[in-house]
């Protein structure tokens, strides 16, 4: 399995799919319940952007060199200062949206703190939201009883 560290504006639509949830997204982590508001959005990102260079160094740790420069993906100067959430003129679809979780979490994936992390619990608690926007899911039976 190869990883990458996804780029600034693939977590940017991520958080905007996020703030564009029908239900306002929210996650408990290690016994804290968050609830994500437009003044986190900086902290959120870092938070994912973290977790995805560790996961990326965890993979390559075999390499030499694992400075931040030296990772496969969108690796520059750009990355070594702090998050700062910039909305994309154009938001992700819902199933765009699903989509680039789901690259996030393959590229995040990769070390043992990944099951326990707060990125995760994040990226289902978005994945959970975004599914209840897909068409028919509101007309869709909640349980399941034959014909």
């Amino acid at each position: 399995m190869s990883a990458f560290v996804v780029g600034k504006e693939h977590i940017n639509a991520m958080l905007l799919a996020a703030l564009s949830t029908r239900y306002d997204l929210s996650w408990e982590h290690d016994g804290q319940y968050r609830k994500l508001t437009s003044d986190m959005l900086n902290e959120v990102g870092q938070m994912l952007l973290d977790e995805n260079v560790t996961s990326v160094r965890y993979r390559y740790e075999d390499n030499e060199d694992t400075t931040i420069a030296n990772l496969p993906g969108k690796t520059n100067a750009e990355w070594l200062i702090p998050f700062k959430y910039s909305p994309p003129s154009k938001g992700p679809t819902t199933i765009e949206a699903i989509k680039l979780v789901n690259c996030y979490t393959y590229q995040s994936c990769e070390h043992p703190g990944w099951k326990t992390s707060e990125a995760r619990t994040f990226c289902r608690a978005l994945v959970a939201n975004l599914i209840c926007q897909l068409p028919g899911y509101d007309e869709a039976p909640w349980e399941w009883r034959g014909k």
